[in-house]
């Protein structure tokens, strides 16, 4: 009965709010069908990783290394995993997301590497795992949004700033050309007005 109430809020608080639209059928998907799409579009490509489930996919622990480096490729070497070494590539990846990541290690890789993992520990485990990452990706769209704001600014700032100069300059050439003008004596008569053009071209 406990166990029950605490998948409940769970799945209240955590899991309700993950959707994903399809595009091509305009589908909206259950949460836990919304995870599970989210979690095949990650990891595929990657080797030996082919997650069809929230139980045996993640037995071998290879999934739960290939998100983490889809996102933190710097964190997991990937290429140095093997699938026969499942109690090695499961602590990995829960230490890696529990230091690096800061997320709480809610599984036992002892409790994983078995016949048939149990469902809703492994779909509550990945859910922190989807909030981390759509959280980073948020961030770093905001960053981006930010850094381009930044440059703009930045950009704005140097045309015044150009602006600026060109305009000081014209205004000394402005007044250089009025003095030149007020220190000129024009001719009284046509002829010597006329002699003072020929002079000037």
């Amino acid at each position: 009965l406990t166990l029950g109430l605490i998948w409940t809020v769970i799945l209240r608080f955590q899991i309700q709010d993950i959707t994903f639209e399809d595009v091509d059928n305009q589908e909206t998907r259950s949460a836990k069908e919304a995870l599970l799409l989210w979690c095949q579009m990650k990891t595929a490509g990657y080797r030996n990783v082919n997650v069809r489930n929230f139980t045996s996919s993640w037995r071998d622990g290879l999934a739960f290394n290939a998100l983490i480096h889809k996102h933190r490729s710097d964190l997991v070497e990937y290429d140095g995993l093997q699938k026969s070494n499942a109690l090695h590539n499961l602590n990995n990846a829960f230490d890696v997301a529990e230091k690096q990541l800061g997320l709480a290690k809610l599984l036992d890789a002892e409790d994983v590497n078995v016949e048939q993992p149990d469902e809703k520990s492994i779909i509550t485990y990945v859910v922190t795992y989807y909030h981390y990452f759509n959280k980073l990706k948020q961030e770093g769209i905001q960053g981006k949004r930010i850094g381009k704001v930044i440059a703009e600014l930045m950009e704005n700032e140097a045309l015044v700033e150009k602006y600026e100069q060109l305009s000081s300059a014209l205004l000394e050439w402005i007044r250089a050309k009025i003095g030149e003008l007020n220190d000129r004596q024009f001719a009284n008569s046509l002829r010597a007005v006329q002699q003072q053009l020929t002079g000037f071209n």
